[in-house]
């Protein structure tokens, strides 16, 4: 998802300077969290936040705040783990722009032709049969681009597996429960003929992988680890879940399910199936810095490079979205990437200060903001434990702004220091 325009942080106003002359960039940014969860409370919002950042010659990671654990009162650390949502997403294109620079696939082939035999056997129907021969022509390109027209579960508010959140159920979900949902309703439009958001689309992208990785088994034996991190010593933390076994598994941040839409009042995410999280559109679980390590090796000038720089070009090739919600706040979107901005206010050159190339993440209970910043030549990723994105939201900018003042330069992206007071 993209970051939204957090009105009531907007309407704050500084009391707190932040001066970086004295001061290293991690207390900088520890204070830029505590700011912000301070901010939090002050208004009712028992927040946590965990930041990671990684530069050429730095690489930290800060948190701030406390929560409720099995009725323990604690404080979050840095090796605390949280869930990322759609920041899975350029994880699962990273697998597929790897099968594409082995040689396996070609992003003109058709998604059909890869999954379908696979899918016929492992759940007895095709991409033709749940979404209609158009959507069957759709290439590997397009769908991974989100232009294949593929229809998405998320367009449903209150679906049956929102229902298994609110509910704390423990229902294990497979994910072709989610392809099937999405596939009662009507395509986007045909392929190449639109740009929609498609959580259902990075679904049927783990197929294809899955299809590659185990021709012969089933969905559940993908290891995305091994299929998208050449190198999994460099962010440890990161696992991606499957449909078993509660989020708990690998969760350790009690996350706060609190969005109007869902019309529900606060719910804890902690021992709900993994399952609700939709498989690879959604089931990355790790710490701050591994998300930012993961953005450094994609995007930045690291000597661990993911893909191939053909393969990175592509996914950087951002254009607009054309239908649905992603048309409506002028999200830019690529192969598993979005173009985004930090600023709360348009600034005068979008791919100035506040300007990344990442992946937003609002999933039950989270929200985040990662990628890399090509201003600084640097990658970093902001987590909270809150589905309300304002505080995500706010405490990426800020630290936008920090790192401006610590080299010399005063900026305004809208999202002033929030008026509290630190003990």
């Amino acid at each position: 998802v993209s970051v939204p325009s957090p009105s009531l942080a907007m309407k704050v106003l500084s009391t707190l300077a932040v001066t970086t002359s004295a001061r290293s960039l991690q207390s900088v940014f520890q204070q830029v969290v505590n700011e912000v969860v301070a901010w939090g409370k002050a208004n009712g919002d028992d927040v946590a936040i965990q930041l990671g950042w990684v530069s050429k010659d730095q690489s930290f990671s800060v948190a701030s705040g406390e929560v409720t654990d099995r009725l323990v009162r604690r404080a979050v650390t840095t090796q605390d783990t949280w869930l990322y949502g759609s920041g899975t997403k350029p994880v699962t294109a990273v697998a597929v722009m790897r099968l594409v620079d082995a040689g396996v696939i070609n992003l003109n082939d058709t998604l059909a032709e890869h999954v379908d035999p696979f899918l016929r056997r492992d759940n007895g129907t095709t991409v033709a049969e749940l979404f209609g021969d158009n959507v069957a022509q759709a290439t590997v390109g397009q769908v991974v681009r989100m232009a294949g027209g593929v229809p998405d579960f998320e367009d449903s508010i209150g679906d049956p597996f929102d229902r298994e959140v609110f509910q704390a159920g423990d229902k294990e979900w497979p994910v072709y429960s989610f392809i099937r949902f999405s596939a009662q309703q009507k395509p986007y439009c045909n392929p190449g003929k639109c740009t929609a958001y498609s959580s259902t689309g990075y679904e049927l992208l783990g197929l294809l992988v899955a299809a590659h990785q185990h021709p012969t088994g089933t969905y559940t034996d993908l290891n995305l680890t091994l299929a998208a991190l050449p190198d999994p010593t460099r962010t440890p933390s990161l696992q991606f879940l499957g449909e078993h076994g509660p989020l708990a598994q690998a969760l350790t941040t009690p996350g706060q399910a609190v969005n109007p839409a869902w019309g529900s009042g606060n719910v804890v995410v902690q021992d709900q199936t993994a399952s609700i999280l939709g498989w690879t559109c959604g089931n990355m679980v790790g710490r701050a810095q591994d998300v930012a390590q993961f953005f450094w090796d994609l995007l930045g000038p690291s000597d661990n490079r993911v893909v191939s720089e053909e393969s990175l070009a592509f996914m950087r090739q951002y254009k607009p979205m054309t239908v649905g919600w992603g048309k409506l706040i002028n999200l830019y979107y690529g192969a598993g990437l979005m173009a985004s901005q930090a600023a709360f206010k348009p600034p005068a050159n979008v791919t100035d200060w506040g300007f990344y190339e990442g992946h937003g993440g609002s999933t039950y209970g989270f929200s985040s903001s990662q990628g890399f910043i090509p201003k600084v030549q640097a990658a970093f990723s902001v987590v909270s434990n809150t589905d309300n994105t304002t505080y995500s939201s706010l405490a990426a900018c800020r630290m936008m702004v920090a790192v401006a003042e610590a080299r010399g330069e005063k900026i305004d992206l809208g999202c002033a220091a929030p008026a509290v007071v630190l003990v």
